[in-house]
């Protein structure tokens, strides 16, 4: 029982990592996206955008997961 108390706290503790890890990546994507609508790239643009949703989404369920440990 220990082992698995152990493991879902170092599971509760990646899902916040993770998540937090995502922001420093989405700040990335956001100034590359700028970059590439400076520079006339709109599908760029939209395929950046369409992954700034994707890890905004990927960061919710990492902290509902977390939440829930």
């Amino acid at each position: 029982m220990e082992k698995l108390d152990k493991d879902i706290l170092k599971l509760s503790k990646l899902c916040k990592h993770w998540a937090d890890h995502n922001d420093s990546h989405k700040e990335s994507f956001l100034k590359w996206r700028d970059i590439a609508k400076s520079k006339g790239l709109e599908s760029v643009v939209e395929n950046l955008n369409k992954a700034i949703e994707m890890i905004d989404k990927c960061s919710e369920y990492l902290l509902t997961a977390h939440e829930k440990l």
